[in-house]
C-alpha cells in the first residue's frame, strides 16, 4: 500500500487536533480548577492568570483549540516527512497519537501548570486527570489521522515503472528519482523493439505477443 499524501496526512491530523481538543475539553470540565470567579477549565483560568479578565473565556478556548490544532499539525508533518513514523495503520496511527499526547503533557502542560499555577501541582486527582486527558487526546489525534492511510487502491500510477501512489506530490517525488537515474531502455525479446519503460514494454507485449 502507497503511503497517503503530505497533503492529506496534515489536513487530517489538524482535523484530529481540533476534534481531540474539544474532547480534552470535555473531559476538563470534569476536573474544574478553583479560581475567585469558581471553577473554571483548567485553559480559561489559564487565560484569567495571564490578566485577560472579561475575555479569559473567550481567550481561553481560543488558545485551548489553537494549541490543539497546532499540535496536529506538527503531529502531521512529523508523520508525514520521517519515514520511520509513517502511518501504516490505525493501531500505529493510536501508538503514535499517544504518545505525542503523553510528550505535549510533559514537555507543555506540567511545566505550564507549575509555572502559572503551582498548587495544582499537588493535587493528584489534577495531575493524574491531566495525563489521562492527554492521552485520550493523543487516541483521538492518531484515530482521525489514520482517515488519511489510503484503505483502496492509489489513483496515481507512474508511467515509467508503473508504482503506485495515494498523493501527486508522492508521485511527483517518486518522478524525480526517474528523471536523476541513467535512461534504460526495455527491448521486447520477442520482436527487438525497444521501451522506454518497463510498462510501456508491458503493453506492447500485451498487445503485438499475446500469449
Amino acid at each position: 500500500m502507497a503511503a497517503p499524501s503530505t497533503s492529506r496526512i496534515v489536513g487530517f491530523s489538524v482535523l484530529g487536533g481540533f476534534v481531540a481538543a474539544l474532547v480534552m475539553a470535555a473531559l476538563a470540565s470534569m476536573m474544574l480548577v478553583p479560581t475567585p470567579m469558581g471553577g473554571q477549565l483548567f485553559f480559561v483560568a489559564a487565560a484569567m492568570q495571564m490578566g485577560m479578565g472579561s475575555m479569559s473565556t473567550a481567550a481561553g478556548w481560543i488558545l485551548h483549540l489553537l494549541t490543539g490544532i497546532v499540535v496536529g499539525a506538527i503531529f502531521g508533518v512529523a508523520v508525514a516527512k520521517v519515514s520511520r513514523l509513517r502511518l501504516k495503520n490505525t493501531g500505529r496511527a493510536l501508538v503514535l497519537g499517544t504518545v505525542a499526547g503523553i510528550v505535549v503533557w510533559i514537555i507543555f502542560f506540567m511545566p505550564l501548570m507549575a509555572m502559572m499555577m503551582p498548587a495544582l501541582m499537588g493535587m493528584p486527582t489534577m495531575v493524574g486527570g491531566s495525563f489521562v486527558a492527554h492521552i485520550v487526546y493523543g487516541l483521538v489525534l492518531g484515530g482521525v489521522a489514520s482517515v488519511a492511510i489510503p484503505k483502496g487502491t492509489s489513483s496515481y500510477k507512474c508511467p515509467s515503472c508503473g508504482a503506485s501512489f495515494s498523493g501527486k506530490d508522492e508521485l511527483m517525488q517518486h518522478g524525480k528519482a526517474h528523471m536523476s537515474a541513467p535512461k534504460q531502455e526495455y527491448k521486447c525479446p520477442a520482436c527487438g523493439m525497444s521501451f522506454a519503460s518497463q510498462q510501456e514494454l508491458m503493453d506492447h507485449k500485451a498487445k503485438a505477443h499475446p500469449m
